[in-house]
């Protein structure tokens, strides 16, 4: 199922690229979206493995002989996800310039222009073209990458409730700890509301911003809750330990599972949680407009 999804993202993706060479909307507005998710993932994912690579050393046994090679790895991974970096930036900028989005957009009403002579027989210059229609109300660029991301995250979610694995991903929520078929039920539920929830930011629908924005707020309030909660550490760890048990990649135990590890993973996500709702507030007026407007 994995692969099946990430031959269709590929196929999808050689649409955008004929898209782009026509020049249609919906390509600019993909290749944006996309953009946007690759610049998010990749400048995320450089600063995180370099951590997790240069605490590596320490957790293993035969810590001499495994230095140099992660040492490798980590400038690989910067790599890596650098280039994408790189090249998400710039569609972000090359795409969202006036005089290549004005390329993208098609004017109707345009009648084709017949050359006219001055009396001295020289033909008269070409009249500058005009759109005749208003431009279509649209998601702002931040949201409209959101959504993307939303939608992604969604059928991730939902994939990984579908999909045999060792072990079940645990769930804390305000206190209470839920494991197994629970925890993939609340989590496919979640699946589901978020993939609504980015489609509905596509048409812009004002409840599916409002939607998200709620959820970010209970789930920083909850992640504050549960770094505050002596017994979550520890009720994590011991969960993660018995999935691990019976993945047979882990036989010899999970090097990540420290106090530490967790403790940054969770100051991150309240961290990523707390901008997400920030953009989301700044915006929200702007996509209010845009909703208003796309109405009328």
């Amino acid at each position: 199922m994995v692969w099946l999804f990430l031959i269709a993202v590929a196929v999808f993706g050689i649409f955008v690229g004929v898209g782009i060479v026509r020049r249609r909307s919906w390509a600019r507005i993909s290749i944006l979206v996309w953009g946007g998710i690759m610049a998010v993932v990749s400048l995320i994912a450089i600063p995180v493995l370099f951590f997790i690579f240069s605490a590596m050393p320490g957790m293993m046994p035969n810590q001499a002989d495994a230095a140099p090679l992660i040492s490798v790895m980590k400038w690989i991974s910067v790599l890596f996800y650098g280039i994408p970096l790189g090249v998400g930036i710039w569609w972000l900028v090359l795409f969202t310039r006036p005089r290549i989005a004005a390329a993208f957009s098609r004017p109707a009403g345009l009648t084709p222009y017949t050359p006219t002579m001055d009396v001295s027989g020289f033909p008269l210059p070409q009249p500058t073209a005009t759109a005749s229609r208003s431009r279509k109300p649209a998601c702002p660029l931040p949201l409209m990458i959101l959504a993307g991301f939303l939608i992604f995250s969604a059928f991730s979610m939902v994939l990984f409730v579908l999909v045999p694995v060792p072990g079940a991903m645990p769930f804390f929520f305000f206190g209470h700890f839920y494991s197994g078929l629970t925890a993939k039920v609340i989590l496919g539920l979640l699946g589901l509301l978020f993939g609504a929830a980015g489609v509905g930011m596509f048409k812009l629908k004002p409840w599916a911003l409002d939607t998200i924005l709620v959820l970010q707020c209970v789930f920083l309030i909850n992640g504050i809750m549960s770094v505050r909660n002596p017994r979550f550490l520890v009720v994590m760890q011991e969960a993660m330990e018995r999935a691990d048990a019976e993945n047979s990649a882990f036989a010899g135990g999970n090097l990540f599972l420290t106090g530490s590890f967790f403790q940054a993973i969770m100051i991150f996500s309240l961290i990523f949680s707390a901008a997400l709702i920030a953009l989301l507030i700044f915006y929200r007026s702007r996509f209010l407009e845009a909703a208003s407007a796309a109405k009328t």
